[in-house]
Formats: C-alpha cells, structure tokens, sequence
C-alpha cells in the first residue's frame, strides 16, 4: 500500500512538472514598479523585464534599474524561470528608431551585436522584441532584423521570442518569415476600445487570425491584461475600488475577472502554446490573484501540444 501511495505521488508530481514544462506563463515586468515574489516565481515560466529603448543609430538608451534586473535573473533562475528583456514597448507609440534601424543594414548589425552583448552581460535567456508596431513599410526591415538575432542567439541557447499586436490590422507588418525565426510570439490580445478591450471572443478571432497566417501552435501565447481600460486600471485598484472579481466591468472599465481569465487559459490550452500578462505588478493577493487562478487551470491538465521552449 505504501508502495502504491508513493508511486501515485510520483506520477501527480510527475505530471505538474510536465504541465509547467510543456505551456508556458509568461509575464512582463516593468523596470518602474512592482516585484516578482517566490509565489509568482512558482507559477511562471518566463519573466519579460519591461523594457530597454533602442536609439537611432542602433544603440540601447541606459537599462533602467539594472540591479532590480540582476536581482530578478537571480531569483528566477534560482527557481528554474527564464528571464528575457523585453525591447521597445508601446513608447508613447514612437517607434522611429526601430524604423531607422530596419532602414539600414549597418544600423540593424549595430543593434545586433549590441543585444546579444546586453543578454550576455545580464545572464539573460533570450530577447523579447517589442517594436509596436512594424507596419507594410518597415515589414522588410523588421524580417531582417528577427533573422540575424535568431541566427545570434541560437548557437549561444538564447531563446528570441516577439510581442505582437492582436488586431488583424497588424498583419502586414509580421512577414510568414518571421514564425521561423522566433521560439514564440506573445499576442497582445488586448486594448481593443474600451471598455470591452480584451473579451474572451477576440481572444478567439485573435488565435484565429494568427493561425490563419501560418503561426504554428506551438509558437502561439495569448496574452491577456491585469488591467481595465479606458484608464489602464490594475486589476488590484479596481478590486480596492469596488470593483468585483467575478465581473469584466466597473464603472465604465472594462477588465477581465476571474471567470474570464479561467476561460482564456482554458482556450489557450486547447488552441496555444502558453498565455502571456501585462503585467505582473498589477495583480491582486490571495483569492482574487489573476496569475493563481491561471496555474490552477494549467495544473488541472496537460496540453495536448507540448512547447519546447
């Protein structure tokens, strides 16, 4: 009977470990505010520090708050989660310097060589390429880009992953030629107008887009938000508001409660490869945490389509 006993405790921890291995939780965090504590550690797979800024001529603005980026590396691998830094971000939509950059191929070098040499200092896992948003213009450039880190950070075991838009408006910038060189895409199925920016049915037109254009499964992550628009609320001060976790809306802001975040971990389980948070800082504790109630369903089974990465 003891036996017995052990071998099924085995199997169950067997089979947690194979859960968080196969679909990932991949969460951002910004550079100016918030923490990760060893509880979110324990339920995440990747972490995307938030963000470094690239300048014109192919250069990286200062990395801000380096030791809160050090002491995260630390933390993380420690608890066996990759960290990557996450490149440009929305920036007030100025995306100039990634333009000037896909326009040139000594620039687009330049910014290269100055990536990998940033993922090697800070013992990084790989780049998240956050160019909000390459359009049919700068799609060329942007291709060129995602293929020569790829082919930098490969040989050296670094993962390249992409943040991309949700919206249909944004495929003519992703070339088909850009799947092959990314180990996933994180799709911010998310900020559609307010206040229902981020419903469960365009988390389904959003798997549906992508997997039209060719993005295979398990390169797919679906991205949800921890916050209400208008405003960019944190999901914890709608909470302290009034606001109720069950609920997708309060007060004129739209979110995504409990029962709606359950239900897109559920479709990302069927149809993606992992699910993705903007962001982590924005969370509540305790019963009303967002991420728990993602590792809950994510420990209720296994994908069907195992990630690598």
């Amino acid at each position: 009977m003891k036996r017995i006993l052990w071998l099924l405790v085995t199997c169950l921890l067997l089979q947690a470990r194979v859960v968080q291995g196969q679909f990932r939780v991949v969460g951002y965090l910004p550079s100016w505010r918030g923490d990760i504590n060893p509880a979110q550690l324990a339920q995440l797979t990747h972490v995307n520090y938030a963000f470094v800024h690239p300048t014109a001529t192919g250069g990286l603005e200062p990395m801000q708050n380096p030791d809160k980026l050090r002491q995260l590396v630390k933390a993380a691998h420690a608890a066996k989660v990759r960290v990557l830094v996450s490149v440009g971000g929305w920036h007030d939509g100025n995306h100039s310097a990634f333009d000037s950059i896909g326009a040139n191929s000594a620039l687009t070098s330049v910014f290269v060589t100055n990536l990998v040499r940033l993922a090697q200092e800070y013992q990084l896992d790989g780049i998240d390429m956050d160019w909000e948003h390459p359009d049919a213009r700068t799609a060329s450039g942007y291709a060129t880009l995602m293929q020569q880190l790829a082919a930098q950070l490969r040989p050296q075991g670094k993962l390249l992953t992409a943040a991309i838009a949700g919206g249909t408006w944004a495929g003519p910038g992703i070339a088909s030629s850009v799947f092959d060189c990314v180990d996933f895409m994180n799709i911010m199925a998310y900020d559609a107008p307010a206040p229902t920016h981020s419903t469960y049915a365009d988390a389904v037109q959003t798997l549906a887009y992508w997997k039209g254009r060719g993005l295979p499964v398990n390169k797919t992550v679906l991205g949800v938000p921890f916050y209400g628009q208008p405003g960019g609320v944190a999901f914890t001060a709608l909470l302290a508001q009034g606001a109720d976790p069950k609920m997708d809306l309060f007060s004129g802001v739209g979110y995504n409660g409990l029962p709606t975040i359950k239900s897109k971990t559920k479709l990302a389980l069927d149809q993606a490869s992992g699910i993705m948070i903007w962001e982590l800082s924005q969370d509540a504790v305790g019963a009303t945490s967002l991420l728990s109630a993602i590792h809950e369903e994510v420990r209720r089974r296994a994908p069907t389509k195992p990630a690598t990465h």
